[in-house]
Formats: C-alpha cells, sequence, structure tokens
C-alpha cells in the first residue's frame, strides 16, 4: 500500500549521493551566488547516483536519478518547469520513496528547495538512468523507452588562450545543493522529451559529493 501524502511528509529519509549538475550558464553559474542567470534564463539536467540511502526502512542504495528543469528568468523567482525521472530498477516501494524525495514532497535535501520554485510539472516517470562518476569526465544519461531523452557530459576547462586544463572548486559552507562542487565545462547537454526542450555545450557543469535528508 502507497502511505498517505502525510505520512509520507513524516518519513525521515537519507542519502549520500554523486549529484552531476549541469545548466546554460557560463562556467561558475553565478546561480550558485544568487546573482541573476548569466543569460537570463536557466535550464538544465541534473544525474543523481545514491551511494547509500534509506527512506524510513526502504533501502535506496545503488539506484539513480534524473531531472530536467527551466526556468524563465532567476531560480528564485520562480515558474519553473520540470520532468523526473526514476531508476528503472526500482522496486515499487522504491519508485514511491524516489518520487516523494526528488519532487520535494518529502521535504528536505535541495529539492524541498526546488519544489517552491517549480510551478509545473511532469509526474515521475520510470527511465534507465545511466551515471558514471569519472570526475572530469563524469556523465548522465537518461532512457525512456530506448530514447534518450535528456543527458549532459563534462569536460575539462580549459585556458582559452594556453589549452591548458583550468581546475576550480567551489566552496559554499551553508549551500543548500553541497558545500563543495567541483566545476567543469560541458561536452554536451540536451532535453528532448515532449515537455522541456534544449541543447548546450561549453557551459557550466560541476560533480558534487554530498549528503541529503528530510523532512
Amino acid at each position: 500500500m502507497t502511505p498517505s501524502k502525510n505520512t509520507k511528509a513524516k518519513t525521515k529519509w537519507q542519502t549520500e549521493v554523486y549529484y552531476l549538475d549541469s545548466c546554460n550558464c557560463d562556467w561558475g553559474c553565478p546561480c550558485q551566488f544568487n546573482a541573476r542567470p548569466t543569460h537570463g534564463n536557466c535550464e538544465g539536467v541534473g544525474g543523481i547516483h545514491i551511494i547509500k540511502g534509506k527512506y524510513g526502512n526502504i533501502r535506496l542504495d545503488r539506484l539513480n536519478l534524473a531531472w530536467i528543469a527551466s526556468f524563465p528568468g532567476p531560480i528564485h523567482e520562480g515558474h519553473g518547469k520540470a520532468s523526473y525521472y526514476v531508476d528503472d530498477s526500482a522496486t515499487g516501494e522504491q519508485f514511491d520513496a524516489l518520487s516523494v524525495i526528488i519532487t520535494g514532497e518529502a521535504g528536505g535535501g535541495p529539492f524541498g528547495v526546488y519544489r517552491s520554485v517549480i510551478e509545473t510539472s511532469q509526474e515521475p516517470k520510470r527511465a534507465r538512468i545511466t551515471f558514471q562518476e569519472k570526475g572530469t569526465h563524469s556523465q548522465v544519461k537518461v532512457e525512456d523507452d530506448k530514447i534518450v531523452v535528456a543527458g549532459a557530459q563534462l569536460e575539462p576547462m580549459r585556458n582559452p588562450v594556453t589549452g591548458k586544463i583550468h581546475r576550480a572548486i567551489i566552496e559554499l559552507p551553508t549551500g543548500f545543493e553541497s558545500n563543495r562542487l567541483e566545476t567543469y565545462s560541458l561536452k554536451n547537454m540536451f532535453a528532448n522529451d515532449g515537455f522541456l526542450n534544449f541543447k548546450y555545450a561549453g557551459t557550466y557543469g560541476s560533480i558534487q559529493h554530498a549528503s541529503w535528508k528530510g523532512p
């Protein structure tokens, strides 16, 4: 039986994750500092690999999540649109648990914050989510019914004059996603799931090792 919404909101959960974040902003992403997005709007793809986690008594180890989001202006001004995807290898219980976590309904974590600025969204769907944590070359790919609907792949930032690799770390002691972000460029980042559609390269990406919990 699926728990009621009131029960879901009270259920304690915690996860240790790798989070690949990507968007259409310049390297560094002004949104991380509560500044306006580079081009005025914000579009991005996020991939999550749960190293270990649980929702109540439901184990969530080694499962993947992904989401696509688009905002017409700064994220904090709201009016966002989002698509959510849950690992197709999840059991029914795990799918329900991960659905309320990623949509923010469970409370806590970064998605509790994002829930307040998402205006329109699709219900979570099962998908084949491939997540590779390989530092500079980390990537996420989302396949819905054998069609690739979203993805993001990191690559090094390079000095435009010398071609040498830049290495940069953003530290945010009070960051709600993570307090340490290894930042990179994007080899590619795209979404085409019938609800959101965009494509970028050479923009901002990061990989984070984070711990999230709620409510």
